[in-house]
């Protein structure tokens, strides 16, 4: 269970750090990289072995730049070896936690953590709601996956502090309202695109008494719509952030909204192109992960396949972590055209303009099936929508804009909308909106 003394201690270090000048916080960042890279070197199997085979030794590995003298490792790899050989023989792998990714790359994995991983988890997380102004004592409800319901500890119920109230996310709308209705929550975070398809519920029942003071999102894609949406809807700012289950909450909008402020004194986050090396600013690139905090089981140059666009400049709040100005999906939701044009899935999405049909539309999927053929599936918001409308609007919305924005030729491009009835969730309660099975970037 977590421990809330050591939560509160690594918080009030973390919310610190926050005011450290570059660099003290690139020093202190080098410091845990070369203890995590001895740790790993020393005590795990498969980083012991990786570093031999790539005749890399501790010593090699000083800053972040040295990374790159190290191959990206990717879920396949790690999964094809056994458990102990990826924990830290200083752990017992029975003590340990199990954290469990949704497979949205199509490779469900586990990590494993420890208690005090586990609480620095949970400080970092806290970190940015506190900045951006969650109180301790604030009525904090989640759309979550169920298992999330039980990491309360008894200390956080006896002083009433950071208790997170999760409905699961595989509940039917019309409970969840019910539930975040009773609960009438200062906070309420969960995925984004969940908590969108609870906005459209609540205000196509005209339920008006939902009105947190504060929204995170998270897990999928928001476009500025959506967001936009959420915020109207609710009437209270929404702030979104970015993360994976392997190492938890990793970027995070401040009020100021300028960018993704990166916690680079809990993970480093390099931004790389196809041939693995790191992107300069601006430019669109594959995140890998090296965390600072997991002993239990390194993550190092830990590929996640999905795509952000590292920034150089600073945010108007003042604060010194280094930003990510755009996060744009999965390297598995980009869109590949003919002439091999990639398109980011935000601006797809953008494009396709669904939102001008929200009374007709109740959930959507673009999934891309070959480079010639994009289907469009929609489930409609009730039987006797005008199905012909919504595709003759869909595809106006498609030929007029997409070649406009990103200059594609589509004369040789299907798109085929279709009718469902719903769609299933993911593993870990997420929508994926955009799916494409073509590669559009080499991530082996």
């Amino acid at each position: 269970m977590p421990n809330l003394a050591r939560i509160s201690y690594y918080l009030f270090g973390a919310i610190r750090r926050l005011n450290w000048s570059r660099d003290r916080l690139e020093k202190y960042e080098n410091k845990k990289l070369k203890k995590v890279v001895k740790c790993a070197f020393e005590n795990v199997r498969f980083y012991h072995d990786l570093f031999k085979a790539s005749r890399v030794y501790p010593g090699d590995i000083r800053t972040i730049h040295d990374l790159s003298k190290l191959p990206i490792v990717r879920k396949k790899e790690m999964r094809q070896r056994e458990r102990d050989d990826l924990i830290s023989k200083d752990f017992e792998g029975e003590k340990l936690q199990s954290l469990t990714t949704g497979g949205s790359t199509g490779e469900p994995f586990s990590v494993y953590i420890c208690g005090k991983e586990n609480d620095w988890r949970k400080a970092i997380y806290l970190r940015a709601n506190v900045t951006c102004g969650q109180k301790p004592r604030d009525r904090w409800v989640a759309i979550d996956v169920a298992e999330r319901a039980i990491e309360t500890s008894f200390l956080n119920s006896l002083f009433g502090v950071f208790i997170r109230q999760v409905i699961p996310v595989t509940w039917d709308r019309q409970s969840q309202l019910q539930a975040i209705t009773k609960l009438d929550p200062d906070i309420l975070d969960g995925f984004s695109g969940v908590m969108w398809l609870l906005a459209k519920e609540a205000e196509l029942k005209n339920i008006e008494a939902i009105h947190p003071r504060i929204i995170f999102g998270t897990g999928d894609l928001a476009d500025k719509v959506s967001r936009n949406y959420l915020e109207k809807v609710f009437n209270a700012p929404y702030y979104d952030q970015f993360g994976c289950t392997e190492v938890d909450r990793t970027a995070w909008q401040c009020h100021e909204r300028f960018g993704y402020h990166i916690d680079e004194d809990s993970v480093i986050m390099q931004f790389v192109d196809e041939n693995g090396e790191e992107v300069a600013s601006g430019e669109r690139g594959e995140i890998v992960y090296t965390s600072l905090f997991n002993y239990a089981m390194p993550l190092i140059r830990y590929g996640t396949m999905d795509i952000g666009v590292p920034v150089d400049e600073e945010c108007p709040c003042g604060r010194k972590l280094p930003l990510m100005k755009v996060v744009e999906g999965r390297s598995n939701s980009f869109l590949v055209f003919p002439d091999n044009h990639v398109v980011s899935p935000m601006s797809f999405i953008e494009t396709l303009k669904a939102f001008t049909l929200a009374e007709e539309i109740d959930q959507y999927r673009v999934i891309q099936k070959t480079k010639n053929l994009i289907e469009i599936c929609v489930k409609k918001t009730r039987e006797n929508v005008d199905e012909e409308k919504i595709r003759s609007r869909l595809l106006a919305n498609i030929s007029e804009g997409l070649p406009k924005v990103e200059k594609i030729d589509l004369s040789d491009v299907t798109f085929e909308v279709k009718f469902v009835d719903e769609f299933p969730l993911s593993g870990r309660g997420k929508l994926n909106v955009v799916v494409s099975y073509v590669p559009a970037f080499n991530t082996h």
